[in-house]
C-alpha cells in the first residue's frame, strides 16, 4: 500500500481502492488537502505478490472511502487460477465490511478505453517477469497474434498472417464508436463522479491513453479534480485554494508508463484519431517503435534490447 499526505500515526485516512490510477489520484489529492492521509489499496500485485489490506487500526481512521468502480482485474495469464480469488472483487468486500457504519463512500470510474487495441488479450503466456521488467516485456497481450502463433507460424510468415487475419477480424469503427460511447455512459451511470463526457470529448483528440487503463497525467488530474469536488463537501478545506494546489502538483505529475502500446494505423483512422501521424512512434521502455516494428518483435517475442 501507499500512503500520500499526512503521515502522523493518528491522521485520518481517506482510503482509496482501485487500479493502478488509485495512487495518482492520491498524490493530488494529497495536494490538494495535505493535513489527510490518502490510504491506496490497489486490487492487484506484481506477479508472485499479494495485494495488502489495511490493518484494522487503519480502517479504524478512515473517515472516508473512494471506491473505483470496475476495479475487478484483468489477471494475467501467468497467474494460477487459484489466485483469482485473492484479487478484486473479495478484496473490496474486505474493505467494504472494514468501514465504520457511518463512513461515507464516494464510487468514482476507472478510465477504461479498450476500442483502440481490439485484439486485446489477458496477458500472454510467453511474458515472464525479468530483472528489470516487472511485468516483463511484453504485458499487453494480444489473442489475435497468440492464434497466429498457435497455428505455427514464424517471422515474416506469422506477420503477414497477422496482417491479413486483423483486416478480416477489425471490427467496424462506427458501431465501435457507438459501443464506446454507450459504455462510457453505463459507467458513469454507477458513479458519484462521472467522466464519460471529458474521454469522449478528447480520445480522438489528443493521445491521452497509453493504453486500456494507463493514461497522461492530464486526464488523471482531470479525475483527480472532480473527485475533489465531490469529496469537498465531505472533508471541508479552502476548496478554490485547494484546486489550485491539484492543478499545481499536476503540472508536475508524471504519466502512469513508460509504455505506449502502439495504435494499429488501420484503427487510428477507422476511430478518426486526429492526434496520429504515418508512422507513429511509440515508447516501448527505452525503445522507439512503429506498430509494424512492435508487431513484428511482439509475435516473435524478440528480448533482444
Amino acid at each position: 500500500m501507499i500512503l500520500y499526505g499526512n503521515q502522523a500515526s493518528d491522521a485520518e485516512l481517506v482510503v482509496l481502492y482501485g487500479n493502478c490510477q488509485t495512487p495518482f489520484l492520491a498524490r493530488l489529492l494529497a495536494a490538494a488537502r495535505g493535513d489527510k492521509g490518502y490510504l491506496c489499496v490497489l486490487n492487484h500485485a506484481a506477479p508472485g505478490k499479494e495485494p495488502e489490506m489495511p490493518t484494522a487500526e487503519q480502517m479504524q481512521r478512515c473517515t472516508l472511502y473512494l471506491e473505483q468502480y470496475e476495479s475487478q482485474p484483468k489477471i494475467p495469464a501467468w497467474t494460477p487460477v487459484g489466485d483469482i480469488k485473492r484479487y478484486g472483487l473479495p478484496l473490496r468486500t474486505r474493505l467494504r465490511n472494514a468501514c465504520s457504519a457511518n463512513c461515507p463512500r464516494i464510487v468514482f470510474p476507472a478510465f477504461v478505453m479498450t476500442c483502440l487495441w481490439p485484439f486485446t488479450a489477458i496477458g500472454d503466456p510467453r511474458n515472464v517477469p525479468e530483472p528489470g521488467y516487472v511485468w516483463g516485456r511484453y504485458p499487453y497481450g494480444n489473442w489475435l497474434a497468440l492464434e497466429v502463433l498457435g497455428s505455427g507460424l514464424t517471422g515474416p510468415a506469422a506477420l503477414e498472417a497477422y496482417t491479413k487475419r486483423s483486416a478480416e477480424c477489425m471490427p467496424d469503427p462506427q458501431e465501435t464508436l457507438v459501443t464506446v460511447r454507450r459504455k462510457l455512459e453505463k459507467r458513469d451511470a454507477h458513479c458519484d463522479v462521472k467522466i464519460a463526457d471529458y474521454v469522449w470529448a478528447n480520445f480522438r483528440e489528443r493521445h491521452i491513453f497509453l493504453s486500456c487503463a494507463h493514461l497522461r497525467a492530464e486526464p488523471i488530474a482531470e479525475l483527480a479534480a472532480r473527485l475533489y469536488d465531490a469529496i469537498h463537501p465531505l472533508i471541508g478545506g479552502d476548496g478554490d485554494a485547494a484546486r489550485q494546489r491539484l492543478w499545481a502538483e499536476a503540472s508536475v505529475l508524471p504519466d502512469m508508463d513508460s509504455l505506449e502500446e502502439p495504435i494499429d494505423p488501420v484503427v487510428a483512422q477507422g476511430l478518426g484519431l486526429k492526434f496520429y501521424k504515418p508512422g507513429m512512434r511509440f515508447r516501448w521502455y527505452n525503445q522507439s517503435w512503429t506498430f509494424e516494428e512492435y508487431m513484428e518483435r511482439y509475435l516473435s517475442y524478440d528480448v533482444s534490447w
